[in-house]
């Protein structure tokens, strides 16, 4: 992967203690890089497609795999939590973590394209997605009415991989 004049050689799911690269760097990953995405059990078949944009955070709380984000606080826009389970309407959404980030650690997130996002049970192909989790934080949910809407689910609750939606961000 390249990265500006760079070769990024470490997965975009590496997580990091230090600013690594400057807080709100973009990344564009290209579809067949995509397209091989893998889970960390080792699930191939993820289904995602087209080139993706990454960027670079600060968690401000834990986030977990799959965890749908929003800004932390309004005074820092590129430090995220994961949505709240009441709806997160105060909160901007930023993207969706592939891979699991501490607190106070760094790592890259998906902001635009296909991804794997935590999803509440009884999501349908082709619902829209907002940030109402409803049983769980860092959740997506297809209750449109509160919170943002922030994108359209490509698959049903469950797959590619329990508990989780292929969807893709934001609502376009």
């Amino acid at each position: 992967m390249s990265y500006g004049n760079q070769f990024k050689s470490e997965p975009l799911t590496t997580t990091y203690t230090t600013e690594q690269y400057p807080l709100g760097t973009i990344f564009v990953q290209q579809a067949d890089e995509v397209a091989a995405a893998t889970h960390t059990d080792g699930t191939t078949s993820l289904g995602l497609k087209g080139d993706r944009t990454w960027m670079f955070v600060q968690a401000g709380v834990a986030v977990n795999i799959y965890d749908a984000c929003v800004i932390n606080a309004i005074a820092t826009p590129l430090v995220v939590k994961p949505t709240d389970a009441d709806g997160s309407a105060n909160y901007l959404f930023v993207g969706v973590a592939q891979g699991a980030i501490a607190i106070n650690s760094y790592g890259w997130i998906v902001v635009r394209g296909e991804c794997v996002v935590n999803g509440n049970a009884s999501i349908n192909a082709g619902q829209l997605l907002d940030t109402h989790g409803g049983s769980a934080a860092g959740l997506l949910d297809d209750d449109t009415t509160v919170a943002q809407l922030v994108g359209r689910a490509l698959t049903a609750t469950g797959t590619p991989v329990a508990a989780t939606v292929a969807a893709r961000v934001p609502l376009l």
